[in-house]
This record gives structure tokens, sequence and C-alpha cells, in this order.
């Protein structure tokens, strides 16, 4: 059953023409990703589909009782209210439902016999029921939670919060709506790892369709089985997952182009047989060959990829061997620990991934250590002969009202000319640079910013989610670029396959001031983590004395303690298995709170893992002890 019916849809912003000639269906429980570069028209998609803005032509059909959850890049909330009064405005038509079922109790009450009354209380429960009834209230608290607003700060009202937090507040409204149809664009961009792979999770089990604007190709990989490919006003469906759709795309190109250059050679070689022969003895030929050249449907050259940033980073030349020195140090706001006798050292040539939830510090570390915050106590400079080139998330100074040349001019200390042929390498040709800023896409305006970044060599770059805004060929185009740059790198971000492709070492804000560092990217650091480290063993001088050994009592007592936990530990292994064979049953009945279940599968597969890991070292432990 088609959910979403799209017949030759088409869009135009005065003489411009966006999209045209689309024709798409979205079936239950089909994840689209849907790709393309920045400003193609992905987003005018998603709102001409959500009808928040009109067509130009075309017709968008939705089935009947469908509906639909939107999140937009730009969260609207009333910042009047606390974080709950606003995540309770999910639940009006919850609200609105209970009310009328109240209505409809108290009239049966007054008229027990009336059969009408009878009928209306059934509809009302109906509808209450349809609503998601007392379970909402629930799930929107469990959607609270696993976006990182826990419980604590419910009462905060919504102006104190982030951007990052406003986005993931609008997520768990959205969220807890249960629609038919999720449609998100760019949900990722102000996620942390964590609420990302829940969001992943949570996508894989939902039994809705999605419509997924992202540039984030993990998440994409992770969640779509289908991909819509948005490209020169037009757009392709692909089935299958975003690996499989890059695959098919390169391939099918290739096939173009060479039928295209195979047609080409044909039609050089009959002109020339026309032009030498059209006014010889084989004239009536060559008149032949012009009539079937004439009728000849010619093949369009195949456009190539849309080109990603082409952005190349110089180094200034070499730094000391201790790039960041971090000693004891601390830094809180409040109450709250930021940075907690925090140790490390950042050396030479290492590419430095950081990562942590949301909230722990790992921005206000970066603006400690460019000087722009103090410590409370401790440490923590920047190593002889660093020299610094940062790229902020979503900070800049740029007018609205001045173009994108304007703006590059100003800062950037280049000729016109110079500017221009620059800005060509991020994507602003012919007009593009004429753009106000106030007309920039996120993606847009997270590339100018680059484009001024890249000016200045230095020995350490520091990237604060340098992949937030843009399209998967510019996320590419940076990745390979950011691989080939031969000094430190400092980077902050969520995007995991940046950081398993360009880092060497993890920077791990674990929470309340909780600062390490691994060796290994974040693919490295996640497995390391859901594995039990095993226990330090005892300086020697410290525990048994050297060379004295157990007696037989001891090592008996000892066997059958480590015996008794590894089948204590296998009874809870039983217990967590059957809660888990539970909560799958009813996510694959597709009743009850989808949201709910999600995050009780996520919590008892998370225990089930531990207590695994847990039974293998104490199995080690009792075989060990004989």
């Amino acid at each position: 059953m088609s959910l979403i019916t799209i017949t030759d849809l088409g869009k135009d912003y005065g003489p411009d023409t966006i999209l045209d000639g689309i024709s798409l269906r979205l079936a239950r429980g089909e994840k689209v990703g849907i790709v393309g570069k920045n400003g193609g028209g992905k987003t005018t998609l998603l709102r001409m589909l959500l009808g928040i803005e009109e067509p130009t032509r075309g017709k968008i059909g939705v089935a009947r009782g469908v509906r639909i959850g939107y999140l937009s890049q730009i969260a609207r909330l009333d910042e009047t209210k606390t974080i709950l009064e606003e995540a309770e405005t999910a639940l009006a038509s919850v609200a609105d439902a209970e009310a009328r079922l109240r209505e409809a109790e108290l009239a049966l009450a007054a008229e027990p016999e009336s059969e009408d009354l009878l009928d209306a209380y059934g509809a009302a429960q109906d509808r209450y029921e349809f609503s998601g009834g007392e379970a909402a209230r629930a799930s929107l608290l469990a959607s609270l939670e696993a976006m990182g607003l826990p419980e604590r700060d419910w009462d905060k009202p919504v102006a104190v919060l982030s951007g990052g937090e406003k986005t993931r507040l609008s997520m768990a409204k959205l969220l807890a709506t249960t629609p038919d149809v999720l449609a998100l664009d760019e949900p990722t961009n102000h996620l942390d790892i964590r609420a990302v792979e829940w969001l992943e999770g949570f996508l894989q089990r939902f039994p809705g369709a999605v419509l997924l604007v992202s540039h984030d190709r993990r998440f994409l990989e992770n969640t779509a089985n289908a991909i819509w490919d948005v490209e020169a006003t037009g757009v392709t469906p692909y089935s299958g997952g975003y690996a499989f759709y890059k695959e098919k795309r390169e391939r099918v190109r290739a096939e173009q182009l060479e039928l295209y250059l195979r047609q080409q050679a044909e039609i050089a070689r009959t002109e020339e047989f026309i032009r030498r022969n059209k006014a010889g003895q084989n004239t009536r030929i060559a008149m032949g060959r012009q009539k079937r050249l004439d009728r000849l449907e010619r093949l369009e050259r195949p456009d190539s990829d849309p080109q990603g940033v082409k952005a190349r980073l110089a180094s200034s030349g070499r730094s000391g061997e201790n790039v960041v020195v971090a000693e004891k140090a601390n830094k809180r706001f409040g109450d709250k620990a930021i940075l907690s006798n925090v140790d490390f050292i950042l050396r030479r040539d290492q590419k430095i991934g950081i990562v942590g939830p949301n909230g722990t510090g790992k921005t206000t570390m970066l603006e400690v250590l460019l000087g722009e915050q103090p410590l409370d106590s401790g440490f923590l400079k920047l190593g002889h002969g660093v020299t610094v080139a940062v790229h902020r998330q979503d900070e800049d100074d740029f007018e609205r009202e001045e173009t994108v040349l304007e703006a590059f001019y100003e800062r950037s200390g280049q000729t016109i000319a110079e500017a221009r042929s620059h800005l060509a390498k991020f994507l602003f040709t012919g007009d593009d640079v004429f753009k106000p800023i106030s007309a920039l896409s996120g993606g847009e305006r997270s590339k100018l910013r680059m484009a001024l970044m890249v000016l200045s060599p230095a020995n350490l770059l520091i990237l604060d989610e340098p992949t937030n805004h843009l399209d998967v060929w510019s996320c590419d185009a940076l990745t390979d670029a950011l691989k080939s740059f031969p000094s430190t790198l400092l980077v902050v971000s969520h995007d995991r396959a940046l950081l398993d492709a360009v880092t060497d070492h993890t920077l791990a804000f674990e929470g309340e001031g909780k600062v390490t560092l691994h060796e290994g990217s974040y693919a490295v650091y996640r497995a390391a983590k859901s594995q039990p480290l095993a226990p330090a063993p005892s300086p020697k001088g410290k525990g048994e004395p050297a060379g004295v050994k157990p007696n037989a009592f001891q090592l008996s007592k000892e066997r059958a303690r480590l015996q008794k936990r590894v089948a204590t530990i296998e009874d809870e292994i039983s217990k967590l298995e059957t809660e888990l064979a539970q909560v799958e049953a009813a996510l694959a009945s597709g009743e009850g709170d989808a949201i709910a279940q999600a995050a009780a599968h996520t919590r008892v597969s998370e225990a089930l893992d531990a207590k695994l890991a847990e039974w293998e070292q104490a199995a080690a432990d009792a075989e060990a002890a004989g």
C-alpha cells in the first residue's frame, strides 16, 4: 500500500526550475534516504510532501488517515515554557481525546440507557486509544531521556537550551506522536553519537515509513532501505541501502558514458564519410547516411557526480613533539564538573577524534585551549611551535546583507579575481558568489567558513562538527582532504564515517569531568568499551606476599565461590534472554508503544551484553582456578 503518491511534481522559484517531472511512491515500512547536493531541492521536496510549500505543478496524494510527523532543521519551540511543558504540547491530541472521553463518560452516566450516548462513548474511547492513551505520556518521557534530556532538567526553560538541545527536544516530541510517516530533515546535526545510535535503532524498528534527508553516510547506511537521488531537477529512486546506491549509481554512470562516447565516435565517422563523399560518385549513399544521422536520437552526455569541496589543507610546518598538554586540568560551571583532574598529552601528527555526550564539555575544552575561557586550576596549553586553524560549528561573523564574494573578499585579503578562483573550489561558481548570506543553506555557509579557514596554513587543525550541513559528496571530499593533512588534527564529530576514516586516537568525554585518551579510531574505542577491562595486576609488594601460595582448603573454597558466581550469572542471563525475547515479540507484532518498546530493547540488549561479558570473565576465572 502506498502511503504517499507523487505524480509529475514540479517546483519553480521565479524563472528557476528547482524540481520537475517527479513521480514516486512511498510504501509502508519503506525507509527512504534523500540525498543530493546542497541547495539541490531536498528540503523543498520534503516541504511539498508535507504541504508546507505548494508545488508549481503536479499532484501529491496522501492515503486517508495517514499521519505525517516532521522534524525540520530549525527547531520551532515556545521559549516561555519549561522543557516538560513544551514536550507535553506533543500530547495535545491525547489531552483533547481524553477530555472528550470524560465528557462522554459523564453524559452516559446521566443517561445510561441511551444507545446514542453509548455509541458516542465507544467512539470517544476508540479515539483516545488511537491517540496513544495512557501509554503516550510514558512514551514521551522515554523519548526525552533517550534524546539526552534527563528528568533533572525538565524544569529548565526552553530559552536557556542550546540549538542542539532544542533540536533534541523537537525530536522527542515528534517520536512521541507515533506518526505513520516520519519526515526528518538532517536529524543527526545536533545529536551526539550516543543519541545517533539510539535513533538508528529506533528507525530500524519503526513500523511506519521514513523520509530522511541526511548527509551522515553511516546513518544512511544503517537506516535506509531505499534512496531518492535529487539531481538536476529530477529524482531517481534506488532500491537498497546507501552503499548499494553509490555502487549502482557509479556503474550506471559508467555505462551511460560508454554508450555516449560510442555514439559520438559513430557520429564522427559518419560525418567524415558524408564530407568525403557528398560530391562524388557515392553522393546517394552519403545523402542516405545524412538522413539517418538527422533522424538519430542523440544521447546526452551523462552528468558527472556532484563535486565536493576541493579543499587542500596545508601545514605551516613542524611543531614541537607535544602539541597539547593537560595536567590536573579542572573546570566547573556551578555544581557541574566539566574537567576533573584531566591529564593527557597529544603528540605531533596524531589525528584525534573527540567524542562524548552533548554537554560533557567538548567545546568548552577547545575554548580553554584557545584562551577563550580560563581553567579553575591546573594546566591546558598548546605546545611549542604550534599554529592553529579553527573551524567552528555554526559560528561566524558574516552579515546577512553582504554577498558571498563581499564576505570572503573583506576577510581574505585576496584580489577579486583570486577570491573568485578560490571560492570556486568550494562550489561557489558563476552567480553563486553574488548570493546574499541570508540566502545560503547551512551547508553553503559551512563551506564559506571552510574556504576562509584553509587560507591560514597551520600545524594543528581544530574542527568542531565540520560535516554538519554538508552534502554527502562534500563529506567525502572533506574526509579525503583530512586524511592527507600532514600535521596534527583535533576533530569534534558525531560523524562515525569521518572519525573512522581519519582519526588514530580518541579523546573520550565520559561525563562528570572524566576525560580519557585511547589509541585507535572511534570504532576501536567503541569495541573496547563494549568489553570489560581485565583487573589490573597488583603492584609488587601489595596484596599477597610474593612466593606465598594458598593451601588446598583455600583453593577449594575459591573454586566453589567462582563456580557459584558463574551459576548466578547464568541464571541472570537466562532471565534477560527471556525478557529480550518478549520485547522482540512485542516489536514484531507492531502493536503497543513502539518508542517504549525500542527503549526497552536497547536497555535489555545492553544489559545482556554486559552480563555475557561478565560471564566470560567469571568462567575464565573459574577455569583458571581448576
